[in-house]
């Protein structure tokens, strides 16, 4: 089938003359010389082809001889022949008279020139394309195979297309279209935008998400504890107060009329109090989710389920490692409620002076010694706490980008590189490893089978032919064994005494191309624990619920 142009093009000397449009079989063409070296014919664009046929007419010289030449659309003639098709539109023009170096002037100027005008959609648009589809009733699943996408890509275009935030993002060119799906989990997480924006086109990426994930999941949970307290009537303190504030008082400062320390069972009155509510870790009961005083537990039957607990003591299988949000008590009118000052705290505070007590009381001096000691010692404990639940935070973060990366990596039909020697070395240094509790567990969780049974099916069911996949899977059983040994609180040992240790993992896992996150390397020692607890205080991560100390005691 031939359709005829009638349009011409005219230059300042020359007038070019309108050519066909001609349906041609894609393999009668001829590839003509193309400035473009690499074809990168896909998968993708062989499929869409395939899908919708050849949309731009291939642009094509016929030669005195009857060739057609492809001169613009070799990627499009390759893809058709792949794709099966019979017929492709191609716009025909003869080829002009002329010695060669003009034909190589011409072919050259427009490939260039058809290549250099096109203007690709940005993010922005293609998503808005696929939400027009989506909008009209089209399943992801259809919208997919219709544009030769993964339905990934679609979920996350519908995902960006409910968020003004992600959906600016993505204008801007600020971040990837599955960059700024991930940013429409965080809307209301205070500075999302600007971490993962930080982190856009870089490795960290998939870090600071799971970061941002365990970091919302905590500032949920702490909105909630705080609004019970509010529902009670007491003011809750979105920062600590200052060391020697009168008008909002820590419990522990304050005194009876009777001169004994105030306790909890003095907070009476809420319009007279106000509580920090502070994260902190704690064992819980597995079933009530209730504290549980650790020295309760008999810690010799963990990861043994058939152990018999001490006399008087509870089985380690009945409690897990939890987080609670715990009350600290603040008075906002100590007088009112019938309360005094300790009498350090008061010195401290100026309440009163030195002068109001004895000179060279030596018992008094000792006892501020000790109040100063002891406040100096509470902060610092406060700090340390903090710290510890910041990094295993961040633990849990990397714990799970990093199982993710191990995931991908096992499911190769050959072992990377290295990876005989690596298995050798840590079998061969440490022949227990195997045989530690938890290691077959996040083994078969990492090849996704069940743990009982399906690491031996998928050994059993390799071909005569499968070593290479066989030596995928031991590595498998190290690694997960190491992983198992790299928990959320590995920042603060690095390995313990195994003699495989968690760095020696992790540099492993670096050499197949792996990025560490911030907590890692404290694991590989890169990196202190203060100095990344430091910089999670800095970027706004986390805060140290510190109040100002005063220059002096008053």
């Amino acid at each position: 089938m031939t359709d005829k142009l009638t349009t011409e093009e005219t230059g300042t000397d020359t007038q070019v003359v309108g050519g066909t449009l001609e349906h041609l079989d894609p393999h009668t063409l001829v590839l003509d010389t193309n400035v473009r070296a690499d074809v990168d014919l896909d998968a993708a664009f062989v499929a869409s082809i395939k899908e919708h046929g050849v949309l731009m007419p291939i642009g094509a010289r016929k030669a005195s001889d009857g060739r057609i030449l492809v001169r613009a659309g070799q990627r499009r003639t390759l893809a058709a022949r792949e794709a099966g098709l019979h017929r492709v539109p191609v716009y025909v023009q003869p080829l002009t008279d002329g010695d060669d170096t003009a034909n190589l002037v011409n072919r050259v100027a427009e490939q260039i020139v058809e290549n250099d005008q096109r203007r690709e959609l940005t993010e922005g648009e293609r998503a808005r394309g696929i939400q027009q589809l989506l909008d009209a009733g089209i399943s992801v699943s259809k919208v997919a195979r219709k544009l030769s996408v993964k339905a990934d890509t679609v979920k996350a275009a519908e995902a960006v297309g409910k968020s003004e935030t992600a959906t600016s993002a993505l204008d801007t060119g600020q971040l990837s279209l599955a960059e700024a799906a991930a940013l429409t989990e965080f809307d209301a997480f205070p500075g999302a935008l600007d971490r993962l924006t930080a982190a856009a086109g870089t490795r960290r990426f998939e870090h600071v998400v799971a970061q941002l994930r365990e970091e919302q999941a905590s500032w949920q949970a702490q909105q909630e504890a705080e609004s019970q307290w509010r529902e009670k009537g007491f003011t809750v303190l979105d920062e600590l107060p200052g060391a020697t504030d009168t008008g909002c008082v820590e419990l522990r400062w304050l005194l009876t009329a009777a001169g004994d320390e105030a306790t909890e069972n003095t907070v009476t009155d809420p319009a007279q109090w106000a509580v920090a509510i502070e994260e902190d870790n704690a064992v819980l009961d597995v079933e009530t989710g209730e504290i549980v005083d650790e020295s309760t537990v008999d810690w010799n039957t963990e990861n043994d389920d058939e152990a018999v607990p001490a006399e008087g003591l509870r089985h380690a299988n009945t409690v897990k490692d939890g987080t609670v949000y715990l009350p600290t008590f603040y008075c906002l009118d100590y007088q009112a409620a019938g309360l005094t000052l300790d009498s350090w705290y008061a010195r401290r505070a100026g309440v009163i002076t030195g002068t109001d007590a004895p000179a060279g009381d030596t018992d008094e001096d000792a006892a501020a010694a000790r109040a100063q000691a002891e406040a100096e010692q509470a902060e610092a404990q406060r700090r340390e706490r903090r710290k510890v639940i910041a990094l295993n935070r961040l633990g849990d973060a990397a714990m799970v980008v990093r199982r993710e990366f191990l995931v991908k990596l096992l499911t190769r039909k050959t072992p990377p590189k290295g990876a005989g020697i690596f298995t050798a070395n840590c079998l061969v240094r440490d022949p227990s490893l195997i045989s530690d509790f938890q290691g077959p567990t996040v083994s078969a969780e990492l090849l996704g089978v069940d743990a009982s049974t399906g690491l031996r099916k998928l050994v059993t069911d390799l071909p005569p032919t499968g070593d290479a996949r066989a030596q995928v899977l031991t590595l498998a059983v190290v690694l997960g064994a190491l992983e198992a040994r790299t928990p959320k609180d590995a920042w603060r040992g690095g390995g313990g005494g195994y003699l495989v240790r968690s760095r020696d993992y992790l540099a492993f896992l670096v050499e197949q191309g792996y990025e560490l996150a911030d907590v890692e390397r404290i694991i590989t020692g890169e990196r202190s624990a203060d100095e990344v607890y430091d910089e999670t205080l800095a970027d706004g991560q986390e805060s140290d619920g510190q109040a100002d100390e005063p220059d002096s005691d008053g």
